[in-house]
């Protein structure tokens, strides 16, 4: 893997794959969202120790498509039962815009957060969000947005309705920026 300025990482995927092998997965999550024009679905696994992996694929039919994998470190943020949990940490993204030489990819850092809304339990305040200046992207890609803020309602433990808003993007060289979803979505999240 190479990052724009030609700093050069190699074998860091080998390396984390060894690190990951024998960690008990302990949680996962499915989620699906969308509007009319847009798509992501999401794969992610919790690790007893804090460690979040997840990995995604956003679509949208007239701007293209984002393939990304990210990597959180997830605790309580607020001590004594508040309900509140973050995380930090990065998501790798392919970018392929639809048009001529829109084809990039980013390293986009940043985070989450999710909060549980003191006695109405059954709703959650979630938000996320990834940056990469032109420093972590490479290819055609100048620089990459991707943040998402939601409200969701708990059918069951294991199953959350939301709805939300979406905005993500990409700059490119000497070409017009993709917005490949952006305004409201709905879906839903399946932990198991």
């Amino acid at each position: 893997m190479r990052i724009h300025s030609g700093l050069a990482l190699p074998g860091l995927p080998a390396i984390l794959i060894g690190m990951l092998i024998g960690m008990p997965a302990n949680a996962h999550e499915i989620n699906l969202g969308f509007n009319d024009d847009a798509l992501r679905a999401t794969y992610a696994t919790g690790f007893n120790n804090g460690l979040r992996l997840e990995a995604g694929w956003l679509t949208d039919s007239d701007e293209g498509d984002v393939v990304h994998a990210g990597l959180l470190v997830v605790g309580d943020v607020v001590p004594g039962g508040q309900k509140l949990t973050g995380g930090i940490g990065a998501r790798l993204a392919y970018l392929d815009g639809e048009g001529g030489n829109r084809e990039g990819y980013a390293l986009g850092v940043g985070g989450s957060l999710r909060w549980v809304i003191p006695r109405y339990n059954r709703f959650a305040v979630y938000g996320e969000y990834y940056w990469a200046p032109d420093i972590l992207s490479g290819g055609d890609a100048d620089e990459y947005w991707d943040g998402t803020i939601r409200l969701g309602y708990s059918v069951t433990k294991q199953a959350e309705l939301y709805v939300g808003a979406r905005y993500t993007g990409a700059d490119y060289d000497d070409r017009p920026s993709i917005l490949f979803d952006t305004g409201m979505h709905i879906g839903f999240e399946l932990r198991f």
